[in-house]
């Protein structure tokens, strides 16, 4: 028995050697190519300004060194203003820590719209020298460097930027509320809301209305404060910002905030009579 079963045991091991033997092999992948950007480099450096443009674009999309080398050094070099906004942008496709040196000093460019295109760019760089240039910005003479520096701060969360924000919001540009709304928690939420009679109350409306909606911000109690908050605004914005909050939040799981939002806006336009 004994025997008999040794044999078994080497029948199978020889057959599951045989079998094995028998599977193709596979070949090794041959590694990936590196991707040739030269052609696209000639282009970038053209006279042609759409030519070059469109070749900044296409080497943003190119993942390999070479191209975002090519980008840096273009830069370096100075081109119009339509190439360097396209360079800038596809810079942060791929970022670097070398580039935010470029794009501060392009923060500073005599066009504002390449000031613009910077700034917006400098967001996606957790660097403090970024960070400090966005912060600069929101003092920018051109509205649209203020606008694209305001939107920076919110999606790179800047809390130091609160206060020149503040100052931009009770100038009543919208970039701001909406820049102030991304970067709230709950403590910078009741600092905004402590703004009422400081700034157009269609600012403040808007500014308190984005962060209620937004999805991470919370607990329920802080969205009660925020709902409050709006429903001392004696400007119609405020209805329309409660009422975007009820239409956009489902009605179960029953939310207290939901509920006092509803509250307000039947008593503010004769419903709750």
């Amino acid at each position: 028995m004994h025997k008999t079963l040794t044999r078994f045991v080497m029948v199978g091991l020889l057959l599951a050697a045989a079998i094995a033997g028998a599977q193709p092999k596979r070949a090794p992948k041959p590694p990936k190519p590196s991707q040739d950007v030269t052609p696209l480099v000639t282009e970038l450096n053209s006279t042609d300004v759409e030519v070059a443009a469109k070749a900044a674009i296409n080497l943003g999309l190119a993942d390999v060194p070479a191209a975002h080398e090519a980008l840096l050094d273009v830069l370096a070099m100075g081109v119009p203003p339509a190439v360097a906004t396209e360079a800038m942008s596809a810079l942060t496709l791929h970022p670097a820590p070398p580039d935010v040196a470029t794009l501060v000093r392009y923060a500073h460019h005599r066009n504002p719209n390449v000031r613009a295109i910077a700034v917006e760019s400098l967001a996606v760089y957790p660097d403090p020298a970024a960070q400090g240039a966005i912060v600069v910005a929101l003092h920018d003479q051109a509205g649209v460097v203020r606008t694209a520096a305001s939107l920076a701060v919110g999606r790179a969360k800047i809390k130091k930027a609160v206060e020149p924000m503040l100052a931009l919001l009770a100038r009543g540009e919208e970039s701001a509320a909406r820049g102030l709304a991304q970067l709230a928690d709950a403590d910078l939420a009741r600092q905004i809301a402590d703004q009422l009679g400081k700034v157009p109350d269609p600012s403040l409306a808007l500014c308190l209305g984005l962060i209620l909606k937004r999805p991470d911000f919370g607990p329920d109690p802080a969205r009660v404060e925020v709902v409050r908050a709006i429903g001392k605004i004696e400007d119609a914005s405020a209805v329309t910002a409660l009422t975007e909050y009820v239409d956009a939040t489902p009605k179960n799981p029953p939310r207290p905030s939901r509920a006092e939002a509803e509250g307000i806006v039947n008593a503010r336009l004769g419903g709750g009579k």
